[in-house]
């Protein structure tokens, strides 16, 4: 039983590090723009009314989303912009019985440079999730090469130009720099 539950547990961070990515991708490839929504905001940033942060200028960002799923596949995702995602139409068709719940809470500070993509700056994402099959919270710091930050370090790189800073799982600490307990 010990090591299933090890094993799950390990799982789950995978599978959070890898949806992690995913949230973080959906922002920097779909930029503010996609499929005919804009991340509120964003449009006093965008004189040539492209949909996209004109070249030069930072921009702040926040949103929530919402990631649910069950055991048998099934998944429904829910950006906060209008974007829906899934294999079903909403929660309420996903198993109940085996529902995992997560929230998203998406921070960021960029520059579009005119484009759908977050070409430079930092994302975090905290989420929270409870259920079936997780109960964890999760944190994460993204940040470009452009950012003091960057460490430049391959272990830890995603999207070539970008690394996680940190990477926080509930009851496991922090995955990119894990801390020497005292005493040891």
């Amino acid at each position: 039983m010990g090591m299933h539950m090890h094993r799950a547990a390990a799982t789950r961070r995978t599978r959070w590090l890898v949806l992690g990515v995913v949230v973080g991708l959906f922002l920097v490839l779909a930029g503010p723009a996609a499929a005919g929504t804009i991340v509120p905001g964003h449009d006093r940033y965008d004189a040539d009314g492209n949909g996209y942060p004109d070249e030069g200028v930072t921009v702040n960002g926040k949103y929530t989303a919402l990631y649910a799923y069950d055991e048998s596949g099934d998944w429904y995702w829910d950006l906060g912009d209008g974007r829906v995602y899934g294999t079903v139409g909403s929660v309420d068709d996903l198993d109940q019985g085996t529902l995992t719940t997560c929230n998203y809470q998406v921070i960021y500070r960029g520059n579009f440079e005119n484009d759908p993509y977050l070409d430079s700056g930092w994302i975090i994402n905290n989420v929270n999730c409870s259920g079936y099959d997780d109960n964890g919270t999760y944190s994460y710091l993204i940040v470009h090469e452009t950012d003091p930050r960057y460490d430049g370090d391959p272990a830890w790189a995603i999207w070539g130009s970008w690394e996680y800073q940190t990477l926080v799982v509930s009851g496991v600490g922090n995955l990119v720099r894990p801390m020497t307990p005292a005493g040891s």
